[in-house]
């Protein structure tokens, strides 16, 4: 009896810690940039201090028919993301090679399609492991397929979903040298959107902003056990379906 009393109460602190403290914390700690701006890298070193993975791929899309457009790097709180960006003119369709350094967790290596639209509209398909912790935003049509870790299976399921589900769209080209410029527009547009939603705060300091209280427990409960199980479960099977039914 002692030693289940003794689990239950462990149990309750760590639901405790992070349900009611974890929030505070974000709160406090988690800044995002003032606006979205990102500086070109030199080529040759970014793809050099990046993992064997990341560069089999680099060279796998860029024999895939996709132009090599530049490398940048975006630093948040805890975490850099490293990342690569490709353009094919003929498919009007962007590829997004990322890896992301967090702390105390392993880089990992991630793809993301993304087709814009006219109407302001895009579309994403990746295979991130890790769903957002932003609200949906109607605008955003995202899928994503951790399992599928083939880049032309990932191509190949990209183009199922646009040509079912994006028939009656017209994707909207990316003129060349404006194409991370395009990305930063989108980038703001969503940090205003969460502004204007009340998840980010509209107060900037030193370039920086911080989430507001209602930002902070809604984005750090989205990854708290179970509910983070769950809403992964949910997502990765809403994209699933999708798949099965394109």
């Amino acid at each position: 009896m002692d030693v289940m009393h003794w689990i239950v109460v462990l149990l309750v602190v760590f639901l405790a810690f992070q349900y009611l403290v974890g929030p505070i914390l974000v709160y406090f700690n988690q800044k995002l940039p003032e606006s979205y701006r990102f500086k070109l890298l030199e080529s040759e070193p970014f793809l050099e201090q990046r993992g064997r993975v990341f560069q089999q791929l680099h060279q796998e899309i860029c024999e895939s028919g996709f132009r090599y457009v530049g490398s940048s790097e975006m630093h948040m709180s805890h975490s850099a993301l490293y990342f690569s960006v490709y353009y094919s003119e003929p498919r009007k369709l962007s590829v997004l090679l990322m890896t992301a350094h967090a702390e105390n967790t392993t880089p990992f290596t991630q793809i993301e399609f993304v087709q814009l639209y006219r109407d302001g509209s895009l579309l994403s398909v990746s295979n991130n492991g890790l769903f957002s912790v932003y609200p949906e935003w109607d605008i955003k049509q995202m899928y994503r397929f951790p399992q599928v870790n083939d880049f032309t299976e990932l191509l190949q399921i990209t183009d199922r979903l646009i040509g079912k589900y994006k028939t009656k769209s017209v994707a909207e080209a990316l003129p060349q040298g404006e194409e991370f410029s395009i990305i930063e527009a989108h980038l703001n547009d969503e940090m205003a959107h969460l502004v204007e939603i009340g998840w980010v705060s509209p107060v900037v300091r030193d370039h920086e902003r911080g989430l507001t209280f209602k930002g902070a427990v809604l984005m750090t409960w989205k990854m708290c056990w179970p509910v983070k199980i769950l809403i992964n479960k949910i997502d990765v099977n809403r994209s699933l379906s999708a798949l099965e039914n394109a």
